[in-house]
């Protein structure tokens, strides 16, 4: 049978199961089927269907074929995906396949491949496809560790000889008692989708052969999934018998109503086992969607006796160095919240855009929109005349109320112009075009404000390091930033904002361990190593180099920020860092700006970008 005529055979039965004749008094049913019936024959099509099921592809036909050629889709977490997946490959969770699938546009007969670790969890996704009409769904041989040594280890290390005394005699003549079949409710219609569905959620279910031992064999029904040659030990594939207890249900017809599954119990888990775990991943997914509680034998008789086995068998011959790619599978939201906020951030044109107190005053205080963003009572001893007192979690608000033009001039003002760099990214991503951030803030602006900056300054980092640490980035995922609203980067600026500046001081650091935080240096290479003209001798101990307007779109480096420790980033005074940090909390890290920056670390050394009595200014201050 055709694989489209498989699948209108689905719909055909779910809408025949319950078809009764109300012709007359004496009408008669026509299929008296229950749900679970239908469902049972709907899927056998699948099933026992040996030219299909289990459906594998090794790694050697893919790579032969062309990657290109295939929607493949990584169901490994995103963690070990963003270390090297195939190219092109899409990272999504085993319970959101079937939705990945439809939202990448795919016709029912488009080559599919599933890859996992080993192959076994891709079984679950690979029967629900074809379940849902995907008549092309493969599943990767082994997994990725057939596609890359560097990963082999997911099979090479679960394969074993764990069954010492394997069992030879039959066990099917046991089978005398018949259980009713799970109860199914539900519309008709919907039951397979449903069923399908909740399988997926569920998540793979397989078991380790040392958890059922440890648990007593006695408590599962024990399924061998290949052909009674093997189960009793005189095959050809090297394997000497079978489970202590196991039943022999040959593949492809043994599952059907009118065969072997009459006799599966409800009130046990049952366990499937097969060569090496990817085809009894199947028929686990397969009993789950009918109602049973089963589970997969992780790694199949590869676990169980791996020595003796002659066919189905792992071996190191079956892994391959083809390429891989690294980084992981931004969310359709953080895709377009880092792209949209990644062409201001990497523009040197107007970030970070800080603008100084002389050329502030020499243009006149009334051509601009000023905000300063200290505390009310801080504004009310002094401020820059005509400046407009707001917080920063209330920047949207406050700027609308005095600016009816995003094109207009404004300045944001701090105590030190780092909040005031936060502000100012935020004011970018809103729109406002021609916004400015006052450098070192208001203790530039008048001398009697100047110990912000003053007493902070200083050379907390006795011995800088010179080596390059960026060899030893690996890849990470990126956040699961997710957003139904109409405008995300709007509704993420808001949630920034309301967060307030993240900015920590080196001693913090330092009490907390440098080794909990992932610290990206802002500035070039050459200062990096201490080989720079800026005086700089060199960068904090395990800091990684990232070159501003380079390093922070998504096909640069933001690929290598973690999202399981807290992201510091330093660059000179602070100002540049917090618009970095701004972004990166923009798109979900946990980031931080690193307080006054190198003037905090190293400040004797440096010959720019340095506070110094010559930033200092004695321009008014007004208190009305």
């Amino acid at each position: 049978m055709m694989k489209r005529e498989r699948i209108g055979r689905y719909l055909w039965l779910f809408g025949l199961a319950f078809l009764v004749s109300a012709c007359g008094d004496d009408a008669k049913p026509v299929v008296t089927q229950t749900p679970f019936e239908a469902l049972v024959e709907a899927g056998l099509t699948y099933v026992n269907d040996s030219a299909d099921c289990p459906g594998v592809i090794s790694a050697e036909a893919l790579y032969t074929d062309g990657v290109e050629n295939y929607a493949i889709f990584d169901v490994r977490s995103p963690t070990d995906f963003a270390l090297g997946h195939i190219a092109g490959a899409t990272n999504v969770a085993l319970a959101n396949i079937l939705t990945a699938v439809e939202e990448a546009g795919l016709t029912k007969d488009a080559p599919i491949v599933v890859a996992c670790y080993s192959g076994q969890s891709a079984g679950h996704a690979k029967i629900a496809l074809e379940l849902m009409g995907y008549e092309n769904a493969k599943s990767l041989g082994f997994g990725m560790a057939s596609w890359n040594s560097a990963v082999a280890n997911k099979w090479s290390n679960s394969v074993g000889n764990a069954l010492t005394n394997p069992e030879t005699p039959g066990n099917n003549d046991k089978l005398t008692t018949k259980f009713d079949y799970p109860t199914l409710t539900g519309e008709l219609e919907t039951l397979l989708p449903e069923r399908v569905n909740a399988m997926l959620t569920g998540g793979f279910k397989a078991i380790g052969y040392s958890d059922m031992v440890a648990n007593g064999l006695e408590n599962y029904f024990i399924i061998n999934y290949f052909g009674e040659a093997d189960y009793s030990g005189t095959g050809d594939a090297g394997v000497p018998g079978h489970i202590p207890g196991a039943y022999q249900f040959t593949p492809y017809a043994s599952l059907g109503l009118d065969q072997l599954l009459p006799y599966l119990p409800t009130d046990m888990p049952i366990v499937v086992y097969c060569w090496t775990g990817q085809h009894s991943s199947q028929v686990t997914a397969w009993l789950n969607i009918l109602g049973y509680e089963a589970y997969s034998l992780k790694n199949g008789s590869n676990a169980l006796f791996h020595d003796a086995l002659t066919a189905h068998k792992w071996t190191e011959t079956a892994t391959h160095d083809y390429p891989v790619e690294v980084g992981g599978t931004p969310t359709p939201t953080f895709e377009l919240v880092a792209d949209a906020a990644a062409e201001y951030l990497n523009d040197s044109s107007r970030c970070p855009g800080v603008i100084d107190a002389d050329a502030v005053f020499t243009a006149g205080v009334e051509n601009y929109t000023i905000i300063d963003l200290r505390s009310a009572t801080d504004y009310a001893a002094g401020h820059i005349a005509g400046a407009h007192n707001v917080a920063l979690g209330s920047l949207r608000s406050g700027v609308e109320a005095v600016v009816t033009d995003k094109s207009d001039p404004i300045i944001v003002a701090c105590y030190t112009g780092q909040t005031a760099g936060y502000a100012k990214f935020a004011l970018e991503m809103m729109g406002y075009t021609n916004v400015k951030s006052l450098l070192y803030g208001m203790a530039a602006w008048n001398e009697d404000l100047s110990g912000k900056w003053s007493d902070s300054v200083g050379d907390a980092v006795a011995t800088p390091e010179t080596t390059d640490n960026n060899p030893s980035m690996v890849p990470a995922a990126f956040p699961a930033l997710e957003s139904t609203a109409t405008d995300a980067v709007s509704e993420r600026v808001d949630a920034i904002l309301a967060d307030g500046f993240k900015a920590i001081a080196y001693s913090d650091m330092l009490a907390n361990g440098l080794e909990n935080y992932f610290i990206v240096n802002y500035f070039g290479p050459a200062d990096y190593l201490g080989t720079g003209e800026a005086g700089v001798p060199g960068h904090i101990p395990g800091a990684y180099q990232f070159t501003p307007y380079q390093s922070m779109g998504l096909d640069e480096m933001l690929m290598y920020l973690p999202t399981d420790m807290p992201v510091v980033v330093y660059c000179w005074t602070g100002q540049h860092s917090a618009q970095v940090t701004a972004y990166l909390n923009l798109l979900g890290y946990d980031a931080y700006s690193l307080k006054f920056g190198s003037n905090a670390l190293f400040h004797t050394a440096l010959t720019a970008h340095k506070w110094g009595d010559g930033a200092k200014n004695d321009y008014p201050l007004v208190t009305d």
